[in-house]
C-alpha cells in the first residue's frame, strides 16, 4: 500500500500541475463581444448518416444566419443514409439558394467514414475557412459571425461551447443522469478552453469548430488520421499546434451550438468510449495528463475496496480524493462562470462521486473492446470489428 500510495501521489501531483495549468489559460480568454462586420466567404460542413429526424432543423438554422447568403456555402454530405436525408435534403435545396448536396454511396474500407464525408466537402470549396458541425445541432443566427470574428492571420482552429438540449425527461431517474451528464461534458469544454488559452491543443468540438483548410491541404495524412475512426477535431487542432498555427476559444453568446444528449446510459458509455479510444495517438502532453489522470482515477476507484484489507489508510484515501475533489471544484465553478452557465451543486456532488469510476470505465472500453458508431462495430481504427 506504501507503493501505491506513492504512486497515486505523484498521479495526483502532476494532476494539480495540469489543473492549475488550465486554470491559468482559461483566464487568458477573452470574451469576444464583437460580431464581425465584414463578410469573407466561407464554407459550412455537415456530414449526414440518417439524420431525418434532425438535418431540416439544422440545415434551417445553417440558412437562417445573419450573414449574406451570397457569402457562404452550406455543403451538406449525405454519407450512405438508408433514411429519407437524403430526400429532405434535395427539398431543402429547393428553397435554400446556397445549399450544396454531396452525396456518397460507399467508403473506403480503410478511412474513417465521417472524415471520409469531410473530405468530400473541404475538397468542393476553395474558401480560406471552414465552419463545422453535426447534423443534428441547432445554430444561433450570428454563430457564423461570432467566428469570422476570431479570423485572423495565422489562425489554425476556434472552437466553441456546445450544450445540451432537451425538451423533456422520460422519467426522473433521466432527469438525474441527464444533469450529471450535462457536467461530464462540461468539463470537458472547461479542459479544452484552458489549453487553448495556452495554445495547446488538446481537443476541440466538432460540432462546433472552425478551421484553416490549410490544415487539410498541407498536413492532411497528421491531421486527420485517416485511419482512426473519431478525431476529426483531435487531430486537427493537435496539427495546428504543432504546426504553430493560433488557436482560439470563441466565448461570444452566439457561438454557442445546441445538441441533443444521449438517451440512454448504454449510449453515453458507448459514445465516451469512442472519445477516450484514440488517446494512444495523442500528442506527448495529452498523453501524459491522460495516461496520469487513468491511473491516478483507477487508485481511486480501487481504494474503497483495498480499505476493506488495510484499514488503516483511510486517511490517505480522503487526502488523495480530496485533492482531486478541490482541484476539480475550483476549477469547474470558475468555468461554468466564464461560460456564462449556471451549475448545480447538488448534481456537482453526485458527478464527484461517481466521476472517477466512470472515466475509468469507459477508458478501458475504448482501449479494448471497442464501441458502435453509425452502425458499425470498430475498435481504434476504422476496420470495422
Amino acid at each position: 500500500m506504501i507503493y501505491l500510495n506513492v504512486v497515486l501521489g505523484i498521479c495526483a501531483l502532476i494532476y494539480m500541475v495540469f489543473i492549475v495549468f488550465f486554470f491559468c489559460g482559461l483566464r487568458k480568454v477573452r470574451l469576444n463581444k464583437d460580431l464581425s462586420a465584414e463578410y469573407p466567404q466561407i464554407a459550412i460542413v455537415v456530414a449526414a448518416r440518417n439524420e431525418e429526424n434532425n438535418i431540416r432543423r439544422t440545415v434551417k438554422s445553417l440558412a437562417a444566419q445573419n450573414y449574406p447568403a451570397d457569402r457562404y456555402d452550406i455543403i451538406v454530405v449525405n454519407d450512405r443514409s438508408s433514411d429519407t436525408t437524403g430526400v429532405i435534403l434535395q427539398d431543402l435545396q429547393k428553397t435554400i439558394t446556397n445549399l450544396k448536396i454531396i452525396t456518397i454511396t460507399e467508403c473506403p474500407p480503410d478511412v474513417s467514414p465521417k472524415k471520409h464525408a469531410l473530405i468530400q466537402a473541404v475538397k468542393t470549396t476553395r474558401h480560406r475557412f471552414i465552419l463545422t458541425t453535426d447534423a443534428d445541432c441547432v445554430h444561433d443566427p450570428n454563430w457564423a459571425s461570432s467566428y469570422v470574428g476570431l479570423i485572423e492571420d495565422g489562425l489554425g482552429v476556434a472552437t466553441g461551447i456546445t450544450v445540451f438540449r432537451l425538451d423533456e425527461y422520460r422519467s426522473g431517474f433521466e432527469r438525474f443522469w441527464q444533469n450529471l451528464q450535462n457536467i461530464e461534458y462540461m468539463s470537458h469544454q472547461i479542459v479544452l478552453a484552458g489549453a487553448i488559452g495556452h495554445n495547446v491543443g488538446f481537443s476541440a468540438n466538432g460540432n462546433n469548430m472552425l478551421f484553416n483548410r490549410q490544415l487539410y491541404d498541407d498536413y492532411e495524412h497528421e491531421a486527420l488520421q485517416k485511419k482512426v475512426i473519431s478525431g476529426d477535431d483531435f487531430f486537427i487542432i493537435q496539427t495546428a499546434e504543432k504546426k504553430h498555427y493560433r488557436l482560439k476559444f470563441n466565448l461570444h453568446p452566439a457561438g454557442m451550438v445546441q445538441t441533443p444528449p444521449q438517451r440512454t446510459l448504454r449510449d453515453l458509455i458507448n459514445q465516451r468510449a469512442r472519445w477516450s479510444s484514440k488517446i494512444g495517438k495523442a500528442s506527448a502532453p495529452v498523453l501524459l495528463f491522460s495516461v496520469s489522470t487513468f491511473f491516478y482515477y483507477l487508485g481511486l476507484s480501487a481504494y474503497p475496496f483495498l480499505l476493506i484489507f488495510f484499514p488503516g489508510f483511510w486517511l490517505a484515501f480522503v487526502v488523495l480524493f480530496g485533492i482531486k475533489f478541490f482541484c476539480d471544484t475550483l476549477y469547474i465553478v470558475y468555468g461554468y462562470k466564464k461560460f456564462g452557465q449556471k451549475l448545480n451543486p447538488l448534481y456537482y456532488i453526485f458527478m464527484g462521486l461517481i466521476h472517477a469510476p466512470f472515466i475509468v470505465i469507459v477508458a478501458v472500453i475504448g482501449s479494448l473492446f471497442g464501441f458502435t458508431w453509425k452502425g458499425g462495430r470498430y475498435k481504434i481504427d476504422s476496420k470495422k470489428m
